[in-house]
């Protein structure tokens, strides 16, 4: 039987890996939009993806903390747990980890590649 572990952290580097990914891939896409958008300002371009970035890495660090929350408690009609939905178990199936767990750690990409802009933007403004 395998180290639960390393599982675990296997786990945790594919969820980081395609967070980075979708976090990188909308940032070349707003970069795009907003350099044609401002008469080809560069400036401008990583203006609007550090800001997204920022904005969606804080949203999704909220959502992923209010899903960790409230995980396990019963539903107000009290006929099913989150446990038992379909969806999550799907989702702890196919991921191996709660969802809430994912969008935390995918935050953790958004805000560090906003990060990262961020720090471009202020070195070469």
């Amino acid at each position: 039987m395998a180290d639960p572990q390393a599982g675990t952290l296997g786990k945790v580097a594919r969820v980081l890996r395609f967070g980075a990914l979708a976090a990188l891939a909308l940032g070349v896409v707003v970069f795009v939009f907003a350099f044609l958008a401002h008469g080809l300002n560069w400036q401008m371009g990583l203006d609007w993806v550090r800001k997204l970035l920022l904005l969606l890495g804080a949203l999704a660090l909220i959502t992923g903390g209010c899903g960790l929350l409230v995980s396990g408690r019963d539903r107000p009609s009290g006929t099913m747990t989150p446990h038992e939905d379909d969806t999550f178990r799907m989702f702890w199936h196919e991921v191996g980890m709660p969802w809430g767990a994912a969008v935390s750690l995918t935050a953790v990409d958004f805000l560090l590649l906003g990060t990262v802009a961020d720090l471009l933007y202020f070195s070469l403004v």
